[in-house]
């Protein structure tokens, strides 16, 4: 049996350097900040797919899950 593996670009970079790339930080904290303060879907700091928030009873926001790959901010 042959396999196909296919590499794609990532969207996302994880290191800072002098041409301005964001640190991990940066993308995590992006993206915990689109979930809280729109209250809405943001973009997946994996995929860039839609980040939708995951709610708790009187807590407000306490994580995101992405529609497109599955991922969990929590």
């Amino acid at each position: 049996m042959t396999m196909l593996l296919m590499e794609r670009e990532p969207r996302v970079r994880l290191w800072s350097d002098d041409d301005g790339g964001a640190t991990l930080d940066d993308v995590v904290s992006g993206a915990w900040e689109g979930l809280t303060a729109a209250a809405s879907s943001t973009a997946c700091p994996v995929c860039q797919g839609e980040l939708e928030p995951r709610w708790s009873a009187g807590a407000g926001v306490v994580g995101g899950r992405c529609r497109d790959c599955g991922s969990e901010l929590t």
